[in-house]
């Protein structure tokens, strides 16, 4: 029940109506201390601290439902804490005490407060930016006892059936009626939620919730929808451990109208992202790559056979068993095989640049130093058991389990950069792919040497281009953490139950060049091939292929030599990743249905020539005779 005082104050607080210089921009509180926000673009109303009704007065459009039930129930204010195995959440109901004050002409707090079970207090702070008439939220929370995890604040009784919900979250998603889930949570920072930006798209315009936060605090979004209403909700996060924390600072949340497409708020964020954590542009040679190869073959006739396929300076040749370790083996020893050096020689000889696979966090429980990084393996924040890949996982082969290490540790981070160095000093490598960099934990040990592990992964990254000049970084995954630091990152397909959108390349490409994740071949898994172009179109996604093994560039492998001919001929993406099932003959250049010798009786005569040039390279030459005598 209110108390009787704050009752009183919401009378005096009707009476206070502030109307902005020029009329243009107001806040008001009425006497059930509801907050009622109107500038040029907008009208807000938020009950119970809850954003319950939006209309856009660019567009003249509403994207709010009128309201069902208690506004929390949709997506209220929530504190978290601490308490049993996955932590609480509980949301403000008619028990908690509220007290509403105008801390400026432009700005309201409500206080929140419950002493039920524990005292428990939960600020929010609506104000209006004159400057630029962005709504902004701030929140704050105190725990008496301590183990305070977070605090939410939401919009609710959204309209599903005109709105959509655009994040850049996992490569990029729209989320609307038609998604088949309807409950889901997005983290940041990490592949979950890579940028701190939601769009809320309607027919004419919508409008946009971002953060200016740039220490990467913990964030998560999340989106619930029931019949024709959805909601979405912003939790801030305190740094794990929790169990001594009683209190969360703000950061800033601010929210705004727009008219025309996504595009419009999404370039707002850009310009702001960009100038914030200023991406590094990549050198030349990475914007003229057009096609990445995973190349997991050390031989050299196949690498000369994929040479006679491609254009080798503009493809990017990832080898990913370039270390005795293997794929996944004993991290993070990178010793390289006794043939790599040979096969790097060859391989710069024909043109190729060359990235070698690391991984950013990867520890071998049965590395010499695993005893030594133990202490600083990822914990998870709540239930505090460690992290890794594939622990403890009976149906996975012990060898290719490995720990996550927090970079905030200064030992491994030394120890990973002098193998590097080692590798980087010996031969002349283009990149290093630092594959599950993307994992920034919050980590239950805490601060380690002084650093959060979103600190942490900055400075590794950051140690790494010092220490070694010209070397081009990539990724798994990207978000804002990342960006800055690397020029090519992986994208993984999209869950079945998503439905991707470009938002996320608009947002990133400008500085890194996204490449596939472990592609399915189109000629062995043509089903799953096709999964994965149609979204690797919607993201621009570069062409991608994997050699596991020579056949892989058999002239039966039809689709497989049409994608890499597609991609050496110059065609467009979407040409290349909707390869035609009928195709010409690899090889029968003189079109009798049949490779034989009058093929390369053909191309040997033409020498010199410009047809038939089947690699696209401009020429006849000995790699086109290559390609009919391996179809003969």
């Amino acid at each position: 029940m209110r108390k009787v005082w704050t009752k009183c104050a919401y009378i005096v607080i009707l009476q206070f109506v502030f109307i902005a210089a020029g009329l243009a921009n107001t806040l008001t509180v009425d006497e059930a201390g509801n907050v009622l926000a109107e500038t040029d673009r907008y009208r807000v109303r938020f009950e119970h601290g809850v954003l319950i009704h939006f209309h856009n007065k660019l567009t003249n459009e509403t994207y709010t439902l009128p309201p069902q039930g208690d506004s929390n129930e949709q997506s209220g204010i929530s504190i978290q804490y601490n308490e049993g195995q996955y932590g609480r959440n509980e949301f403000i109901n008619e028990r908690w005490d509220v007290k509403t004050q105008r801390v400026s002409p432009l700005a309201v707090e409500i206080a929140y407060h419950s002493d039920y079970r524990i005292g428990k207090t939960v600020r929010l702070r609506i104000a209006i930016d004159p400057q630029t008439q962005d709504l902004v939220i701030h929140q704050t929370g105190t725990l008496a006892f301590g183990g305070l995890t977070g605090v939410m604040w939401g919009c609710g009784y959204l309209n599903s059936q005109q709105v959509n919900l655009i994040l850049p979250a996992d490569g990029g998603q729209i989320i609307n009626n038609t998604t088949e889930f309807s409950n889901r949570g997005f983290r940041y920072p990490g592949r979950w939620w890579e940028a701190q930006l939601a769009i809320l798209q309607s027919q004419h315009g919508g409008f946009f919730v971002h953060s200016t936060d740039t220490t990467y605090r913990f964030k998560e979004i999340r989106y619930k929808r029931s019949g024709e209403y959805f909601s979405i909700s912003f939790r801030t996060d305190n740094l794990a451990p929790f169990r001594e924390k009683k209190e969360i600072t703000w950061i800033t949340w601010r929210l705004n109208a727009y008219q025309g497409d996504w595009q419009v708020p999404a370039e707002i964020y850009r310009n702001w992202m960009e100038t914030a954590f200023q991406p590094k542009q990549p050198p030349a040679w990475v914007k003229d790559i057009e096609l990445v190869m995973y190349f997991t073959v050390m031989n050299m006739d196949t690498l000369s056979l994929l040479a006679s396929h491609v254009n080798p300076s503009k493809t990017l040749l990832y080898l990913t068993n370039w270390r005795i370790g293997g794929w996944d083996e004993n991290f993070p020893d990178y010793t390289p095989r006794p043939e790599f050096g040979d096969l790097l020689k060859a391989a710069h000889a024909y043109g190729f640049p060359v990235m070698l696979n690391t991984s950013f966090h990867g520890c071998s429980t049965y590395h010499p130093r695993y005893p030594e990084f133990e202490k600083h393996q990822f914990r998870h924040p709540i239930r505090g058991h460690k992290l890794g890949w594939k622990l403890n996982d009976p149906t996975h082969p012990e060898r290719r389990q490995f720990a996550y290490i927090n970079p905030a540790s200064n030992a491994f981070r030394k120890y990973f950069i002098a193998q590097l160095k080692t590798v980087y000093e010996t031969y002349p490598i283009e990149a290093f792919h630092l594959d599950t960099n993307h994992l920034v934990e919050n980590d239950a040990n805490g601060l380690i040497d002084g650093l959060t592990a979103a600190e942490g992964n900055v400075l590794l990254h950051q140690e790494l281009a010092e220490a070694m000049p010209g070397v081009v970084f990539g990724g798994e995954q990207l978000h804002e953490v990342t960006l800055p630091h690397v020029n090519f990152a992986q994208r993984r397909n999209i869950p079945h139950d998503e439905q991707p959108h470009p938002i996320s390349s608009f947002l990133f490409s400008s500085s890194t060049i996204l490449y596939g994740f472990h592609p399915p071949n189109p000629d062995l898994a043509p089903e799953r091939y096709q999964a994965f172009q149609e979204t690797y179109q919607v993201w621009n996604i570069l062409p991608t292929l994997k050699v596991w093994r020579t056949s892989i560039l058999h002239p039966r492998m039809v689709r497989t030599l049409e994608f890499l001919k597609s991609v050496r001929m110059g065609q467009s993406w979407e040409q290349t990743w909707n390869i035609d099932v009928a195709m010409d003959v690899v090889g029968d250049v003189n079109g009798d249905g049949v490779v034989n010798v009058l093929d390369l009786v053909v191309v040997a005569n033409a020498f010199g020539e410009t047809k038939p040039d089947l690699n696209g390279d401009g020429v006849v030459n000995i790699q086109d005779l290559v390609i009919v005598a391996n179809a003969f």
